[in-house]
């Protein structure tokens, strides 16, 4: 993680410990993009009487009157641009540190910042409804209808269609309040960003989360219910502080540089200490990956394998390892294997890769080692490989994707020769 301050720090910090979250937004996000709220003293209610306007009886009464007042901020919510706060949360899906978003917002500005699971609790214009043919339009269709009678009428049937938005005695769109109140139930972590929790049934998704033992953290320039039991309140611009937040949680720039004859005896040195650590669970420890191979270009990390006796390390073990300055991340997506990495001045350094000794983890790294050392002709290709990929790619995503392509004929062949495949 890159360096953060105070409380945006904090928030980088349970984002991370608790990926994926989930995270609720509200009006104070769309106000960053020069959206009007609706509820505050100053909101849209303020001015329109929300019985004539946003109730779906009132509309069945005098459509025409309904559009009037929508028509105008359709042409806005469609020229708002997403802002950083939009931008961050896309980022953090991609980056798997999001699940997904929670939004009472009827705009489209989740989905344009890139953010793909996006659960709209309240409806969205993006489309609009025939309440007397059921044809739906999306909203390329339907703003130039507005544009050219204000109350947009049913290409099908003529009647006045119907914006996808909920009104006040609507129920919520079918399936939409269920999945976000799985998603609230299942989070390690609910953040709240932008809303000040006063409608419901949304505003209750923080008492779900709480309830199912998550937590909450809570992004938002006014108080809410949920204030004294979360974990974290900053009142704060919701860009600002997403914005820092995902440049905290950004991996550093992708580096491949040439082989240092310093790596080895830095894993020596490294090896030690990890020992200590690990103490009697250890059978053997050796240096893997390409910092371990001589003249292979490579990220400058020292990747360690611990062989143990059995893949299980007790909680005084992993203390000693944070001890030594290593972040736990268990299996990391790869049953069989207990991760540990260790920054040095901001910058990842070390990976201890904790297997079974002599088990099939354990024999893959060494084929792969021992292949190259005896293939100088391979580690050049696979050198030049790595070189061509971080000039090109521009993440670490995209590195790893189209390095795997490379490698796994390469690894095949070490394998074979290898003599267990």
């Amino acid at each position: 993680m890159q360096s953060a301050t105070g409380e945006t720090g904090r928030l980088a910090e349970l984002v991370l410990e608790h990926r994926p979250c989930v995270v609720l937004t509200g009006a104070g996000v769309s106000t960053e993009s020069g959206i009007p709220d609706f509820r505050s003293a100053s909101g849209i209610w303020a001015e329109f009487d929300p019985r004539e306007y946003a109730m779906l009886g009132a509309f069945r009464r005098d459509p025409e009157k309904v559009w009037r007042f929508y028509a105008p901020r359709f042409a806005m919510l469609t020229a708002a641009e997403p802002n950083p706060a939009h931008l961050a949360l896309a980022e953090l899906e991609r980056r798997g540190l999001v699940r997904a978003v929670v939004t009472q917002n009827i705009d489209p500005l989740h989905e344009r910042a890139g953010s793909r699971d996006v659960i709209e609790v309240h409806g969205s214009i993006r489309t609009s409804t025939c309440l007397g043919c059921g044809q739906r339009y999306p909203l390329a269709e339907v703003i130039p209808l507005i544009e050219a009678h204000g109350a947009p009428p049913c290409p099908a049937c003529g009647r006045i269609l119907k914006p996808d938005v909920v009104f006040f005695d609507e129920l919520l769109p079918e399936g939409a309040m269920e999945r976000a109140t799985a998603l609230a139930q299942e989070a390690g972590l609910l953040l709240v960003v932008g809303s000040s929790l006063e409608v419901y049934p949304v505003a209750d998704l923080p008492r779900s989360t709480l309830a199912a033992g998550g937590k909450v953290a809570v992004v938002n320039r006014t108080p809410t219910w949920v204030d004294d039991r979360a974990e974290l309140v900053l009142r704060e611009s919701a860009g600002e502080t997403l914005g820092a937040v995902a440049a905290a949680l950004r991996e550093p720039p992708l580096e491949v540089v040439e082989y240092d004859p310093e790596w080895p005896r830095r894993y020596e040195a490294e090896a030690d200490l990890v020992c200590a650590a690990l103490g009697a669970d250890v059978v053997h420890v050796e240096h893997m990956g390409s910092t371990a191979v001589p003249g292979l270009a490579a990220k400058p990390v020292i990747d360690i394998s611990v062989g143990l006796r059995r893949v299980e390390l007790a909680a005084e073990r992993i203390a000693a390892m944070d001890q030594l300055g290593y972040e736990y991340l268990g299996e990391n997506n790869l049953p069989g294997r207990l991760f540990f990495r260790k920054d040095d001045a901001g910058r990842r350094a070390y990976h201890v890769h904790a297997v079974e000794h002599d088990g099939g983890h354990w024999h893959r790294h060494r084929a792969f080692r021992d292949y190259l050392r005896a293939h100088p002709e391979e580690a050049v290709r696979y050198a030049a490989e790595k070189r061509r990929l971080a000039a090109q790619c521009e993440t670490h995503e995209e590195y790893w994707a189209r390095k795997q392509a490379y490698v796994d004929p390469l690894f095949e062949r070490a394998w074979s020769w290898y003599g267990r495949g």
